[in-house]
C-alpha cells in the first residue's frame, strides 16, 4: 500500500504544475530518452532438481524475497517509427539467508521498436529484444524433506523475445503536462527456456524547455523465466512496483 501511495503522490503532484498549453506535436527528428528505474521486486520460484524435488527460494533456502532493484535505460529514436534501446540491470542480490544462501541476478537487453501507429495521442508497434542474462545460484544447508542440498551454479543465458507495446496520451486543457498510459509485453519459449515480461504505467512528461523534457512514472512489472542448468531447473518469477525518472532531449 505504501508503494501505491508514492505513485500516487508523485503523479498528482505533478498535475498540479498548472501553467500554458503546450503544443505536444510527434516529433520528425532523432531523440533520446536516458533514466533510471526503481523495481521493488518480490522473488519467488523453485530450484528444480533431477529427480523433480523442489527447492523453495524462500521456503528452503530461506532467501528475503522482497529486494529493491536497480535498472537504468537508454533509448533512441529514429523518424519516428524507429527506437533503439538498452536497459541494464547489473545486478540484484537476493539474499540475508542465515545458511548463506543467494541468488543473483544480471539482465541486460538490446531493443528495436518499430512504432507502426503513431499520433500525437496513440501509439502502437511491435519490439524484440536480445536478452544477455546470468543467474548465479548458492544453495547452502537447503533441508528439503530427509535430503540436504549443497552446490553453487552459475547460468550464463542469451536469448530473444518478441511482444507488443503501446501508449496512450489524453489531452487535457490548461495544463502544461502530458500525462501518459502504456504496456509493454514480451514472450519466447524454445526448448527447455521459457520466458514472458509484461508492465504497464501511467505518468507525465514534463516540458522544461524546447530542447527536453523531464518524465516521472510509476507502474507494475511481472517477469518469468524458466531454465534447465547443468544442475537444476530453475523456475523464477519476479513481480512489484516501480518508479522511474528519465530525461528526454
Amino acid at each position: 500500500m505504501k508503494k501505491l501511495l508514492v505513485v500516487f503522490w508523485l503523479i498528482t503532484a505533478c498535475f498540479l504544475i498548472i501553467g500554458r498549453v503546450y503544443a505536444w506535436e510527434v516529433p520528425g527528428y532523432v531523440r533520446a530518452d536516458a533514466g533510471v528505474r526503481m523495481w521493488f521486486s518480490v522473488l519467488e520460484g523453485d530450484l528444480i532438481q533431477s529427480d523433480r524435488t523442489k527447492i523453495g527460494i524462500a521456503e528452503n533456502m530461506g532467501l528475503k524475497k522482497d529486494k529493491l532493484a536497480w535498472e537504468f535505460f537508454a533509448d533512441l529514436r529514429v523518424h519516428n517509427a524507429h527506437v533503439f534501446r538498452l536497459n541494464a540491470e547489473p545486478g540484484t542480490v537476493y539474499d540475508q539467508s542465515v545458511n548463506g544462501s543467494y541468488e543473483k541476478i544480471r539482465d541486460w537487453r538490446l531493443g528495436y521498436d518499430l512504432d507502426f501507429y503513431m499520433t500525437p495521442q496513440f501509439l502502437f508497434g511491435a519490439n524484440i529484444d536480445l536478452v544477455l542474462a546470468g543467474y548465479d545460484t548458492r544453495v547452502s544447508n537447503a533441508v528439503v524433506g530427509a535430503q540436504l542440498y549443497n552446490y553453487n551454479e552459475y547460468t550464463s543465458l542469451t536469448f530473444p523475445t518478441i511482444g507488443l507495446h503501446g501508449a496512450f496520451y489524453p489531452i487535457f486543457e490548461n495544463i502544461s503536462l502530458r500525462p501518459k498510459l502504456g504496456g509493454r509485453v514480451n514472450w519466447w519459449n524454445y526448448n527447455s527456456l521459457e520466458t514472458w515480461r509484461w508492465e504497464v504505467l501511467s505518468g507525465v512528461d514534463i516540458p522544461v524547455n524546447m530542447f527536453w523534457t523531464w518524465s516521472i512514472s510509476g507502474g507494475y512489472r511481472a517477469d518469468h523465466i524458466k531454465f534447465k542448468s547443468n544442475t537444476d531447473t530453475q523456475d523464477i518469477n519476479r513481480t512489484g512496483f516501480f518508479l522511474e525518472t528519465s530525461v528526454l532531449f
